[in-house]
């Protein structure tokens, strides 16, 4: 028998969850899609290690012996926890500024302001990290130069550059700037959507403004800031691009350069190298995950309140027009100096410490835009990251509701086997569709199925740690009250929870379609010669050609990204006027 908690005014949700109910055919739909991406994972594992460890019909742990016998792998593991943990920290702080300062203070600037720390992303990071090449080299690089410069008319001169991006400090300085993109999509929609009233009712209680920060704001977004903590995590530990283009030179490794190593750059490929490390990568992300995993399952905390819930903006007063500057600085930091370099190197055609402009012309965008392969591409790229951000995006949403409904155990199974393929690692997963899809029965190797189940299977723990936090976020009186009246399930998740989810999960679609527009790791291993996509393109002009061709197809590919994103944020702009209609409803 169903009680009313009468003092509360609405159903007890321990006794909703705990009363019998058949299963619905939401239900049923949401764990035969659970079942599909977890199978998918479970097999292309399963053929890796079939392939690896069973040799002739025998069980040998060679890899592992091998793997661990590896020189310098105590250094690798140690360079690549620190340029990850040291990036995560400054995008956290700089993103969860950022989106303080958009969302919570008079301080915005529009859409602008929305576009401010996500624009770097739109720079593939393979483009991004050559821009940043071309700019700090500590001989070449355009600002270093510039910097030179300006202390020689102050009568200093000095051999010092202002940033070598050959080290340590330059790998991280990158890494952060990207990272702050992710942190930033997943705070900044639990702080638009946050109750000022908890915050006005804390500072009438006496609390100062730093404890009503503490006590109040950072506990109700906490699963949003470990979201995009985690987010960038798993994603900076199986990056290939930055530590390809930057490390490499400097001769610093990290874990997923030294994968992809294994899978490319020797010969025979050593895939029992690849798959070692590739296990070291696992058992870092899978412990980052538990700790995820538990604090948001302990979070009792809900930035979408119902009715009467709204947010009002932070005062800077006189700090308004420095804060305002500050961020259109960090907008040219970050995104108009590097592609700016991309195209001086692609409009001059060349990479020289002096820029020769009396060579400067659009020929080369004419050549590239002509090229029948170039437009398969950008055509085949396009179609394949639409598609694939709206399916993930949906699934994703459909199954984070789902496990927040479910059982503690069957939940949990399906959490983990949404988060797998992150912990797994990018190039082991390539590796095990290829031996799951490319021969018999399936016959897809160098088609664009094949790359589109690569790039689903590799994007959904991505879209996944979104769709939780956006969950979390979403208190859960306006769902049962549907159920209440009679809705279905599909009925509730169309017209109540999806529109609720819609700011949040907007920022999660923006990752999954620029992510698969640029793509460098699956469309190196998987793409076709009749099936060219822009990553693979963009790897072989940097092998293969010069830095303006790479100049000149990253700068074409910046621009459609550039429009996508911008369509999307104010999309998720505008859909935030649903969430804010339904809950006043």
């Amino acid at each position: 028998m169903t009680t009313l908690s009468m003092g509360r005014g609405r159903v007890h949700r321990r006794t909703l969850r705990n009363a019998p109910r058949r299963m619905s055919s939401f239900s049923a739909f949401s764990l035969i899609l659970a079942a599909a991406v977890i199978l998918l994972t479970v097999v292309s594992l399963g053929m890796v290690i079939v392939k690896l460890f069973i040799v002739n019909g025998s069980f040998t742990i060679e890899p592992l012996r091998h793997t661990l016998t590896t020189p310098h792998l105590t250094s690798t593991i140690t360079t690549t926890l620190s340029v990850v943990i040291a990036s995560t920290v400054i995008a956290v702080a700089v993103g969860g500024g950022l989106a303080w300062l958009n969302e919570r203070t008079d301080g915005r600037m529009g859409l602008l302001s929305d576009l401010l720390p996500m624009v770097p992303f739109l720079l593939p990071p393979v483009a991004g990290s050559m821009g940043w090449m071309m700019l700090l080299a500590p001989k070449a690089g355009y600002l270093n130069n510039a910097w030179w410069w300006l202390l020689e008319r102050f009568g200093i001169h000095t051999g010092k550059p202002l940033m070598d991006i050959y080290s340590w400090h330059g790998m991280v300085f990158v890494f952060s700037i990207y990272g702050v993109a992710f942190t930033y999509m997943m705070i900044a929609p639990a702080l638009r959507t946050f109750d000022s009233n908890l915050e006005e009712q804390s500072r009438v209680s006496g609390a100062s403004g730093l404890k009503t920060m503490v006590r109040v704001t950072l506990p109700a977004v906490m699963p949003a800031v470990i979201a995009g903590a985690l987010l960038w995590i798993w994603i900076a530990l199986v990056t290939v691009d930055i530590p390809m283009v930057i490390g490499t030179p400097a001769n610093i490794h990290m874990l997923s350069t030294e994968v992809v190593a294994a899978l490319r750059q020797t010969f025979p490929v050593d895939r029992a190298l690849a798959v070692g490390l590739s296990s070291i990568v696992a058992m870092i992300v899978m412990a980052v995950w538990l700790i995820h995993h538990r604090v948001m399952h302990s979070q009792r905390n809900s930035t979408i309140g119902s009715k009467g819930s709204r947010t009002a903006p932070v005062e800077l007063g006189r700090w308004r027009t420095p804060v305002r500057v500050a961020m259109l600085g960090y907008m040219g930091l970050t995104t108009v100096l590097p592609f700016g370099a991309l195209m001086v190197v692609a409009v001059t055609g060349s990479w020289q410490p002096t820029i020769h402009w009396s060579s400067a012309s659009f020929d080369r965008f004419k050549e590239l835009l002509s090229n029948s392969a170039t437009q398969a591409g950008l055509r085949n790229s396009l179609v394949l990251a639409l598609v694939a951000a709206t399916l993930v995006v949906l699934v994703t949403c459909v199954l984070s509701l789902y496990v927040r409904r479910a059982g503690r155990l069957t939940g949990g199974i399906i959490d983990a086997g949404l988060k797998l393929p992150g912990a797994l690692g990018a190039p082991v997963l390539v590796v095990g569709i290829l031996l799951t899809f490319s021969g018999s029965p399936f016959w897809l190797a160098g088609t664009l199925t094949i790359l589109f189940f690569g790039y689903v299977l590799l994007c959904v723990p991505n879209a996944s740690i979104a769709s939780d936090a956006a969950v979390a976020g979403v208190g859960e009186e306006l769902m049962e009250a549907s159920s209440i009246a009679g809705a279905g399930e599909l009925h509730t998740f169309r017209r109540v929870a999806l529109p609720l989810l819609i700011p949040g999960m907007v920022g999660a679609w923006a990752i999954v379609f620029v992510r698969v527009m640029g793509d460098v790791t699956v469309s190196s291993l998987l793409a076709g010669v009749g099936n060219p996509v822009i990553g693979s393109q963009l790897i072989d002009a940097q092998q293969s050609g010069t830095p303006a061709d790479v100049a000149a197809l990253a700068s074409v590919l910046t621009l459609i990204s550039a429009v996508t994103l911008l369509i999307a944020v104010w999309y998720g702009r505008y859909s935030s006027r649903w969430t804010a209609a339904v809950t006043r409803s």
